[in-house]
């Protein structure tokens, strides 16, 4: 396998990955008890102020559930606004795919745990997580 087809199979891996954590819309409102209209004037109203993002996938736009704060009335973790800004200092505001993966996957700045794992119980390690990511350089560029 060439270095080209063994990224791209890294990239496939990772997309999948991203698309079991995200869910649409309708399935959000469900899990919050609202309608679908309700939670889509949230969602995105939250998004254009920064405090949550998407992916888009076949046509359907994808959230994180895991941003989410049940204790909140499923508004955003505030961790979640400063994490996108600290991390869109470094990278293309476009690219929520690499972002969401920065959410879901294993980091060794949080001893080998999630940052969406950390978002309720220790939202001021995931900042430090995500400055360590724009100090060091490792955050991908898209």
């Amino acid at each position: 396998m060439t270095d080209p087809e063994i990224m791209a199979r890294m990239a496939d891996e990772a997309r999948k990955a991203v698309l079991v954590e995200m869910r649409p819309i309708e399935d959000l409102a469900a899990i919050a008890g609202r309608t679908a209209a309700e939670m889509q004037c949230d969602l995105h109203r939250w998004k254009v102020e920064g405090r949550i993002f998407s992916v888009e996938h076949h046509g359907a736009e994808l959230f994180p559930a895991f941003a989410l704060d049940p204790n909140s009335q499923y508004s955003p973790y505030p961790v979640v606004n400063l994490v996108l800004r600290i991390l869109g200092d470094v990278f293309d505001r476009g690219n929520a795919w690499a972002l969401a993966s920065w959410f879901i996957g294993v980091n060794s700045y949080l001893d080998d745990q999630r940052p969406q794992d950390l978002l309720a119980s220790d939202p001021e390690w995931v900042i430090d997580a995500a400055r360590d990511e724009v100090e060091t350089g490792k955050f991908p560029h898209g």
